[in-house]
């Protein structure tokens, strides 16, 4: 039977900024590969990462201390999807389901094979919603906007946000979409615009049919941002706005189009349904605090 695998991208990371999402994966029934493509990053904590069982596989050069270097111009951001991409391209046929995510600020609750399972049947990739529509979400906006200009702007303005940070499904589907990610994101006129790509991805044919697009209410990943409590915590555009001019938070709540995470038994969840991924937690103080507890080095 083919494994499962969830990957990430590590740049100029150490193992306290890693350990959150290497712990929370080794604590759920996950039982495939987990996989880091790094650079920038010091032998020591390449070390460390093996010894908690992950795979590393690095880009750049080698210094003679045993650091990975690597001075290329690309975003990290952007740059990592092409290595991903490449590590997915040698393992061809070795993996059913792959799960991309963020790695500093993402933790896993639950193990998300078991909803990739249950819910994929008529789709290929599943994607996780940011709950405002982009016209409403201030940084997202003027990304779209600087990203593809005026014409492809106005087509998804008013469609929703979902996150590049947590991209789950089949093998092969998630690798070409990674590689179009990458390809699409090269040459823009700003650095940072893997977000703005992957959502324009998705709402085009074929990758529009194949897309499971999920809500809070689902309970397949959170993406903390944009919610009320990082609001209130200030984080983020709209964070330091509503900071500025508290009675905006009635128009925060009113563009909001789904349901806020509350804290059930120690866990994030939907009321009815703990998250398999928590995003941004770090942007939610009482979650930070949470997570710190729960998936630090104390095991």
């Amino acid at each position: 039977m083919e494994k499962d695998l969830i990957i990430g991208g590590a740049s100029n990371y150490t193992w306290d900024q890693l350990k959150f999402w290497v712990n929370s994966i080794k604590k759920t029934t996950f039982t495939g590969d987990i996989v880091l493509v790094v650079t920038n990053m010091t032998r020591e904590t390449i070390n460390k990462l093996t010894s908690e069982g992950v795979i590393i596989y690095a880009y750049g050069k080698q210094d003679e201390n045993g650091n990975i270097v690597n001075q290329s111009q690309n975003a990290p951001h952007v740059e990592r999807f092409l290595f991903i991409w490449d590590f997915l391209r040698k393992h061809k046929d070795t993996y059913r389901y792959v799960i991309v995510t963020d790695t500093r600020d993402v933790i896993f609750q639950k193990n998300p094979v078991e909803f990739l399972r249950d819910n994929l049947s008529a789709n290929s990739i599943v994607a996780s919603s940011e709950g405002l529509q982009y016209k409403n979400e201030p940084w997202g906006n003027k990304n779209l906007l600087d990203t593809f200009g005026p014409l492809v702007y106005d087509e998804l303005k008013d469609k929703m946000i979902y996150n590049v940070g947590t991209i789950a499904g089949y093998s092969e589907e998630v690798r070409d979409l990674i590689l179009q990610i990458f390809y699409q994101s090269v040459n823009r006129p700003i650095r940072i615009v893997d977000q703005a790509v992957y959502n324009f991805l998705i709402n085009l044919y074929p990758l529009y049919g194949e897309t499971l697009r999920t809500n809070n209410k689902d309970g397949w990943a959170i993406q903390l941002a944009t919610t009320e409590g990082a609001i209130h915590a200030g984080s983020g555009d709209i964070g330091q706005i509503i900071k500025q001019n508290p009675h905006m938070i009635d128009d925060y709540r009113k563009a909001y189009r789904d349901i806020q995470p509350v804290i059930k038994d120690n866990m994030v969840s939907s009321g009815e349904k703990i998250y398999y991924i928590v995003h941004q937690w770090d942007r939610v103080p009482l979650i930070k605090d949470l997570v710190m507890k729960q998936y630090g080095d104390n095991l």
